[in-house]
C-alpha cells in the first residue's frame, strides 16, 4: 500500500559549489545525514574539497509515496553516480581501515574512523548488491580487516531494506568497524593458529566487548548507541551470550542485527582452526535458531535482503553453466548471475549475465562452495564496473 510521506533525501554535492577558500552555500551531510560542514563554512584544501565531493550530500525535503514492493536495488548504472566502481573504492576502505587502527592511541582515530564510516555509507548507497558480493568475495585483507568492514556493509545493507534511520545505521556502521578492537592485538594469532582456542585466549574474546567500550571511551567516542551496540554483539536472546549474559529486548536493535551479520559472516569465512560453512547451512543453522538465539523479524529482513542465493555466492544453473550471484533480483530464487563456467566445465572467457527470472533463461539448480576458478575474474569484472 503506498503512503505519502515527507522525507529527507539528499542530492551530490557538485563540485562548482564547494570551492577551497570559499564558504559552502548549504549544509553538507554524509548519506546517513551525518553533518560533515554547516553552511558558510570555508574549505581548507583541494584534499577537502575531494571528499565532499566524493561523499557529500545536500539535503532537501520531498513529498514521496512510498511502497513495500521491492529488492535491493541497483545503481551502478545511475550516471548522477560520481563513482562507477565500488570494488575500487572498498579497497581503497580497506587500506584506509588498517591505518586507522594504527592510530588506536594516538589522537587522530576518531577523525579517521568518522570518514570511514561516510564512504561506507557512499557504497550501500550506490549499489548494496555489489557490497553484499565483496562481503561473501573478497579475501584481499587480513581476517581483521575483512571481518568488521564485512559486518558493516551487510548490517548496513539489511538496515536500509529495514528502513532503520539513517542516524541508528551509521551507529551500528560504527560498532560493526570497531566491535573487536578490544582485542585486536590478538585477532592474527587467533585467526590463524590451527588447534583450538585455549582457555586464556577464550577469555579474551569473551571479555572483548568491555575492552573494545574502554577503548573507544578513551579514544573520544561520544555515539552512546555505538558504544551499547558494541557492548552488547556477542550477548543472545537467550541469555547464552557474553559478556553480560543479557536477554531478549534488554539487547539493542543494533545489536540484534550486528549478532547475526557478525556470526553469519564468521561461519563462512575460512579460519585457522575450522573451515568454512555453505551459505545454505549457515543460512539455516541461523533459522534454526530464530526466536531462541537471534531476533526473529530482524533475521527475516536478513534473509530478505542478502536473499537465499546471496550476491558473491556461487550457483549451479540448470542447463549445466555456474557462476556467481550478482544481484538477488527482484525474486529471491531467481538471482542475476554473471557465468564464468561453460555447461562443458570450461571457463568462460568472460563472465556470461544470465537473468534467471527471465522464462527461456535457464534457472538456478543450486548452491555450490566457490571454486578456485573464480579467483580469476576481478570482481569487478562480474559485476560489469570494468566496462
Amino acid at each position: 500500500m503506498n503512503q505519502v510521506t515527507i522525507q529527507t533525501k539528499r542530492a551530490r554535492v557538485q563540485p562548482q559549489d564547494v570551492q577551497v577558500g570559499r564558504p559552502v552555500p548549504y549544509d553538507i551531510e554524509d548519506a546517513y545525514g551525518h553533518l560533515l560542514l554547516s553552511r558558510g563554512a570555508r574549505l581548507e584544501s583541494e584534499e577537502q574539497r575531494q571528499r565532499l565531493i566524493h561523499i557529500g550530500r545536500k539535503p532537501y525535503n520531498v513529498a514521496s509515496r512510498r511502497s513495500q514492493s521491492g529488492g535491493v536495488t541497483k545503481r551502478r548504472n545511475d550516471p548522477a553516480a560520481q563513482f562507477l566502481n565500488p570494488f575500487d573504492e572498498l579497497y581503497r576502505i580497506s587500506l584506509a581501515l588498517q591505518e586507522t587502527f594504527k592510530w588506536l592511541g594516538r589522537g587522530k582515530f576518531m577523525r579517521r574512523l568518522d570518514i570511514l564510516v561516510s564512504r561506507i555509507g557512499n557504497i550501500i548507497e550506490h549499489d548494496p548488491d555489489a557490497s553484499i558480493g565483496a562481503a561473501h568475495l573478497d579475501e584481499e585483507f587480513p581476517y581483521f580487516i575483512r571481518h568488521p568492514l564485512r559486518k558493516a556493509l551487510l548490517s548496513d545493507t539489511v538496515a536500509a531494506r529495514m528502513e532503520i534511520p539513517d542516524q541508528e545505521r551509521r551507529s551500528i556502521v560504527t560498532a560493526a568497524l570497531t566491535a573487536n578492537i578490544g582485542m585486536i592485538e590478538y585477532q592474527e594469532e587467533f585467526d590463524q593458529q590451527r588447534a583450538p582456542l585455549d582457555e586464556y585466549q577464550w577469555e579474551v574474546v569473551r571479555n572483548h566487548p568491555r575492552r573494545s567500550v574502554e577503548r573507544l571511551l578513551a579514544e573520544g567516542m561520544e555515539d552512546r548507541l555505538c558504544l551499547r551496540v558494541v557492548s552488547e554483539h556477542h550477548e543472545r536472546l537467550d541469555g547464552s551470550g557474553y559478556p553480560e549474559g543479557l536477554r531478549s529486548r534488554d539487547i539493542c536493535r543494533g545489536a540484534r542485527l550486528l549478532m547475526i551479520s557478525d556470526t553469519y559472516m564468521a561461519m563462512i569465512t575460512n579460519r585457522g582452526y575450522k573451515g568454512a560453512t555453505a551459505v545454505r547451512e549457515a543460512l539455516l543453522e541461523l533459522l534454526d535458531q530464530s526466536g531462541v538465539k537471534y531476533d526473529r523479524d530482524i533475521l527475516s529482513g536478513f534473509i530478505n535482503t542478502i536473499g537465499i542465493y546471496p550476491a558473491g555466492s556461487f550457483v549451479s544453473l540448470e542447463n549445466g553453466e555456474k557462476g556467481v550471484v550478482i544481484h538477488r533480483g527482484s525474486k529471491g530464487a531467481s538471482p542475476v548471475v554473471a557465468a564464468i563456467i561453460k555447461a562443458n566445465g570450461q571457463p568462460t572467457t568472460r563472465p556470461l549475465l544470465r537473468d534467471t527470472s527471465i522464462d527461456d533463461v535457464p534457472g538456478v539448480v543450486s548452491l555450490e562452495p566457490t571454486p578456485s576458478v573464480a579467483k580469476r575474474y576481478q570482481l569487478a569484472s562480474l559485476w560489469g564496473y570494468d566496462a
